[in-house]
């Protein structure tokens, strides 16, 4: 999307999983536009902490970079009971005015498929003109999309979390299990948030090899972390989007195979 406007898209180094308002500073040019946070993240899981959003927005403004903040997970998160949701930089003072932020209906309400999103825009002449961007993409959410997300969002959220717990409870089967095979190592520690793990595997071989083997030989299927850019080489993604069973015999079935390749 970035190159489809003439732009150019800059990697930034992750700093244990996290990305830092250091690592933005010092990747910022004089032509540098924008800034684009994912919190809960994908592959990771991991959480910006609201202290490194408040350094982030002190870079946001010294620099005066747009924030496009990625909320996708932010309901997935498995902070305190208190704070059901991930840390958002448009709660920091004075950042509403320079932040976009996007989240879809897919995750937190289990409607994937559905296409159904939404953006906070600064004013209602920067929706008019996100809205007049969709429209070449879609020009309109089905109906009966739009009629079930108000019922998510109007109706009880003890679904969601519901959801969060069982999700927090696979998160800690997989985690636990990874912990204990050695030569694994778990970028940015465990999880806060979304649905996903990214072990460093590469003490074992190349990822795209060994996600292949996972597959073929093994019946385990995750992703090749180097999809992900190249920090991401050397790790697979693995989701715990499936039963807390499927994940403590995943994990079981992953340190066999692992063993296998020493």
């Amino acid at each position: 999307a970035v190159q489809l406007v003439g732009g150019t898209p800059v990697e930034v180094p992750l700093d244990q999983g996290i990305l830092t308002a250091e690592a933005i500073d010092n990747a910022t040019t004089s032509r540098t536009k924008a800034v684009v946070l994912s919190s809960p993240n994908n592959p990771l899981g991991t959480c910006s902490s609201a202290s490194e959003l408040r350094r982030i927005a002190d870079v946001a403004i010294k620099r005066d970079l747009l924030v496009l903040s990625d909320e996708t997970y932010s309901r997935l998160y498995f902070g305190s009971a208190e704070d059901e949701v991930a840390p958002s930089i448009l709660s920091v003072p004075g950042m509403a005015d320079r932040s976009v932020a996007f989240g879809t209906f897919s995750k937190t309400y289990a409607m994937d498929g559905w296409r159904l999103g939404w953006a906070v825009v600064p004013s209602a002449s920067d929706g008019v003109q996100l809205a007049k961007a969709r429209y070449y993409i879609s020009a309109c959410s089905p109906t009966f999309t739009q009629h079930a997300a108000v019922t998510a969002l109007t109706d009880s959220q003890d679904c969601v979390r519901e959801m969060v717990a069982a999700y927090r409870a696979r998160r800690d089967a997989i985690v636990d299990g990874l912990s204990n095979i050695e030569g694994v190592t778990l970028p940015g520690g465990r999880p806060e948030g979304a649905f996903y793990v990214f072990p460093n595997v590469s003490k074992f071989g190349n990822s795209g090899d060994i996600a292949k083997a996972l597959l073929e030989e093994h019946g385990i299927a995750c992703v090749d972390g180097a999809v992900f850019g190249d920090e991401g080489d050397g790790h697979l993604r693995i989701a715990y989007s499936c039963s807390l069973e499927d994940c403590q015999r995943g994990v079981e079935r992953l340190a066999k195979a692992l063993a296998s390749m020493r």
